[in-house]
């Protein structure tokens, strides 16, 4: 179906994680199908898109000054919020000033129809099309591949959505549903369509990743490993990279591929959340701080020179100085390079209580957690600038991002190793590979020049 009439223009930003920016492509690329004209300016738009994240209240907080910003710079536009701040709480979205329309991530799949029905005239009212995705029904969910890649010169491949654990912290199985994954023919469809447009680098990207599983009406039942040694199989791939995979649902055989063949970026990135059995217990993730540092150390024997991150929450409930003590020390013995610091909130659903841990006693002081929190950053920053200095002299693969806006003449480049290069170079355009002799680090960031063969 298509919508007549005069193209109407709209704008879409999005918050958030690798998966939410998939969405927004996909968004995007049913909006553009159906008729709608995608523009890069809000001010231009008549329909504007804020697709959400809710993962922390910092997030939540993102939204409702986006929306007002919004208002100010375009008070004419038709204002729509989808993504999992409408899901969480779509009655709260739907009291931000200037909201015409709440979608929630049970109806994202349908926004250029349910948008287009959004009445033009009645101003102050606010729509809302949500379903509790906590429903058997929900796990039929599509969950769809998208080429469309919003200027991105590294695609994000949704391969998977949807949550079945329970982590006590945890909202997103709440706004997310139940775990799913999208057939492995369109998966694999939508890659090599991607590979045909000259994209080198596609990223795979789901909640949570390690579960992807699929079976077909004939009862093949395709997992995380086949379907990545199928798409590394593909003719004029450059470089896969895998998103986040929690620790629990990891396949060691992915990290013996990755040692096999160089077109599987030997970066991991696995959340601990933390080195405290105590605290990992009262989170409900089913492995010990031990567990963790076993793990790193047999990825890293794979890969003895990728690169290793993880996630941490500090501050949960009952989180005494002895478990942050120890969760600093499972991350040095961990070897892992680099971490990204989360600080606990509370989530509440909209539509229910909260997560479980909103009920857990002990709560921290936001003055220790954003003490710990600093703490931690500071051991990450020292982590990764070694990591960092043991790649000058190297040279290193990676893809040209674009132009460095700060430095006339250079290029900015992601390595497979995930280390962000700044390239003596203005001749390459935006997504080429490109070998890079590394000559020095510059604060977070390495430097270099073009190898040319």
């Amino acid at each position: 179906m298509v919508r007549q009439g005069k193209p109407v223009r709209y704008f879409i930003t999005t918050f958030g994680c690798r998966v939410n920016q998939a969405d927004a492509a996909g968004v995007a690329q049913e909006m553009e199908a159906y008729g709608y004209e995608r523009t890069s300016d809000v001010k231009e738009a008549e329909v504007v898109i804020l697709n959400t994240c809710t993962v922390t209240h910092r997030s939540d907080v993102d939204v409702r000054k986006t929306v007002a910003r919004i208002n100010r710079d375009s008070p004419d536009a038709r204002v729509v919020v989808t993504g999992c701040f409408a899901q969480r709480d779509p009655k709260a979205a739907a009291q931000l000033q200037g909201v015409s329309m709440v979608v929630g991530n049970s109806h994202k799949h349908r926004l250029p129809v349910i948008t287009d029905q959004l009445p033009v005239d009645e101003v102050g009212q606010t729509s809302v099309v949500h379903t509790p995705l906590n429903t058997p029904e929900a796990r039929n969910l599509p969950v769809e591949p998208t080429t469309s890649v919003l200027n991105r010169t590294r695609p994000f491949v949704k391969i998977q959505d949807g949550c079945d654990a329970r982590c006590t912290y945890c909202i997103i199985p709440y706004v997310r549903g139940p775990s799913r994954g999208a057939p492995p023919q369109k998966i694999v469809t939508a890659v090599r369509k991607l590979i045909s447009e000259g994209y080198f680098e596609i990223v795979l990207t789901g909640i949570h990743l390690g579960t992807y599983s699929y079976t077909s009406e004939d009862g093949t039942k395709t997992q995380l490993n086949e379907l990545i040694r199928k798409i590394l199989t593909l003719p004029g791939l450059g470089r896969l990279r895998i998103s986040c995979i929690e620790p629990m649902a990891f396949p060691i055989d992915l990290v013996r591929q990755a040692s096999k063949d160089r077109k599987l970026a030997p970066h991991f990135h696995l959340p601990l959340q933390s080195g405290s059995d105590h605290i990992l217990k009262r989170m409900l993730r089913p492995y010990q701080g031990q567990d963790f540092i076993n793990l790193m150390q047999k990825i890293r024997e794979y890969v003895p020179e990728g690169c290793l991150g993880t996630d941490v929450i500090v501050g949960f409930p009952g989180e005494t100085e002895e478990d942050f003590e120890t969760t600093i020390n499972c991350i040095k013995a961990s070897g892992v390079n680099y971490v990204h610091v989360f600080s606990y909130s509370d989530r509440h659903a909209g539509t229910g209580r909260g997560t479980p841990s909103t009920r857990l006693e002990a709560k921290v002081d936001p003055r220790i957690i954003k003490d710990r929190s600093t703490r931690l950053n500071a051991l990450s920053r020292e982590l990764w600038q070694s990591y960092l200095n043991n790649q000058v002299g190297r040279t290193l693969s990676a893809v040209i991002l674009e132009p460095d806006a700060r430095h006339p003449g250079q290029m900015r480049a992601l390595a497979d190793n995930f280390c962000k290069i700044e390239c003596h170079t203005s001749l390459l355009r935006a997504g080429s590979p490109v070998n890079i002799r590394i000559t020095e680090r510059r604060g977070e960031r390495l430097v270099g020049n073009p190898v040319i063969n």
